[in-house]
């Protein structure tokens, strides 16, 4: 804070991965203005967010006090609607995707059809959570191809023997590729090569009332930023029904909604769309201004 103090920018974009004491700090001693943007919203999603109000806390005060909001999604909305804050200026920013000229494209796959799922998925087959297990059987039955990257490195050779519980060795070697976590810079051109790319979250496809960490109504005011990664590598995305989600899939036609892992399945028998094109209007660089704009506006 003392050395953000020697300067004198427009504003100080704050961003908070969890990190709630240091934009908490400067929310409340003010070196500038103050734009909080938030990663995670725990307030009014996280299902055991009042076991977490040292974190929550701090969130509240930091959406109350700051002089903007960034958000990359339309969760700060249910603050307002439910909750009945009163928020500062916001602005709607997501993750956008990058030029086409910031990553390459691999060539597609040719063989058979291949599902491509990134991010966070639980290990254990009771949790409503780990959906891969069920999905893998229902893919693999229909020859098609299925990868998982993990967020976490630690439990990829976990995954690989439990799935052995499910499909027969050669079927799973053949069909089923869990792939070592990848860092975030190559995944746009890892996974590029691949067809489809999955935004679900649980076995009934859904934030259902089982999940074990946020409330259903989240999925309402949820865009995933692998929603982006999925647009930028060229791959049909297929997402639970989600409001905001199913809204830009249907506006772009970049997508679909699966209301259950058998309809996943059906989807993915037939090629999707040969070129999937990035809009314009969720590209960064047709975006940057409207931030400038926003922190001038300040």
């Amino acid at each position: 804070l003392l050395l953000a103090s020697e300067y004198r920018p427009v504003v100080f974009h704050v961003f908070s991965n969890y990190s709630f004491p240091t934009a908490f700090t400067f929310t409340k001693y003010k070196p500038g203005k103050i734009i909080f943007d938030n990663y995670d919203l725990l307030t009014g999603m996280f299902k055991d967010a009042e076991n977490i109000t040292s974190y929550t806390d701090l969130e509240q005060y930091c959406y109350m006090h700051a002089d903007g909001i960034c958000s990359r999604d339309l969760r700060p909305q249910y603050l307002v609607r439910k909750l009945g804050y009163q928020l500062p200026p916001r602005l709607l920013f997501s993750e956008y995707c990058w030029p086409g000229k910031k990553f390459k494209r691999s060539q597609k796959l040719t063989d058979d059809i291949h599902v491509v799922y990134v991010g966070s998925i639980a290990l254990n087959p009771a949790s409503v959570e780990a959906y891969q297990y069920e999905l893998a059987v229902l893919l693999s039955n229909n020859g098609i191809h299925f990868h998982i990257y993990p967020s976490h490195s630690h439990i990829v050779q976990q995954m690989k023997r439990i799935m052995l519980e499910f499909l027969k060795p050669e079927i799973a070697e053949k069909y089923i590729h869990i792939h070592d976590t990848i860092s975030p810079l190559e995944i746009r051109e890892e996974i590029s090569k691949y067809h489809y790319g999955l935004l679900i979250s649980t076995t009934e496809v859904d934030f259902v009332d089982e999940n074990g960490t946020y409330l259903k109504h989240m999925g309402d005011y949820l865009l995933p930023s692998k929603a982006f990664d999925y647009l930028d590598a060229g791959l049909y995305t297929i997402s639970q029904n989600a409001k905001y989600i199913r809204f830009l899939l249907e506006r772009y036609k970049n997508g679909k909604i699966g209301v259950s892992l058998e309809e996943i399945a059906e989807i993915c028998k037939s090629s999707p769309p040969n070129k999937i094109n990035v809009p314009a209007s969720m590209l960064l660089e047709s975006n940057v201004n409207r931030l400038i704009t926003f922190y001038k506006g300040l």
